[in-house]
């Protein structure tokens, strides 16, 4: 197995870095979001309050919030200015009234416990210092029956291709992390590029 070499810098630091990043993936980020949709759907999940942990320009929150009329979707990101392009997107999709963005951190997330009925989160895992405490957050903030659904690139030989391969992890050590977290029910399930961890009884991605 090659050896995980965390990011230095794993948050968008100047506007042109991040809106290069919100035009060049925008499409391949919309399609994301909608299999995040689909997986909440297959749990019966329309309403309620949805969580987007490191939402970057806010792709898979407004997808929520434009699918699902009843969710009220929250964006969590540490970098300003990814925030305020994730606004900016919010308005031009015209249902800005069901979508907010906060700045906060994953390890210690700015939210009450059991605020949220889904918790949601894409290729951000690899970009957290103490994943554990990240997994944590989660179960505090999640509502007792709330499901939870993490997707994140699978270190592999592609880190050839990008370092955010190489700073990732293995599905053995997802699931060492998961073991020393608060996190109950989960599952791990690995992919040729990524990998997913979810709540149980569903179909991932």
């Amino acid at each position: 197995m090659i050896k995980r070499k965390p990011l230095e810098h794993g948050i968008f630091e100047d506007v042109d870095t991040a809106r290069k990043y919100n035009k060049e993936v925008g499409g391949y980020m919309r399609l994301v979001s909608r299999s995040f949709l689909s997986v909440a759907r297959k749990w019966g999940i329309t309403d309620g309050r949805v969580l987007d942990v490191g939402t970057g320009t806010g792709a898979i929150a407004i997808v929520f919030a434009q699918a699902l009329p009843g969710v009220q979707a929250v964006g969590l990101d540490l970098s300003d200015v990814a925030l305020n392009l994730a606004r900016d997107n919010a308005r031009k999709s015209e249902i800005p009234h069901r979508i907010t963005f906060e700045k906060g951190d994953a390890q210690d997330m700015p939210f009450e416990d059991n605020t949220f009925d889904l918790v949601v989160s894409s290729n951000t895992l690899h970009l957290i210092k103490n994943p554990v405490k990240m997994f944590d957050e989660v179960h505090r903030v999640l509502k007792p029956q709330g499901k939870f659904f993490i997707s994140d690139f699978r270190r592999s030989w592609l880190v050839i291709l990008s370092n955010h391969f190489r700073a990732s992890y293995s599905p053995k050590e997802a699931r060492d992390l998961l073991r020393q977290s608060n996190l109950q029910n989960w599952q791990v399930k690995d992919y040729l590029f990524w990998l997913s961890i979810s709540s149980k009884s569903t179909d991932s991605i």
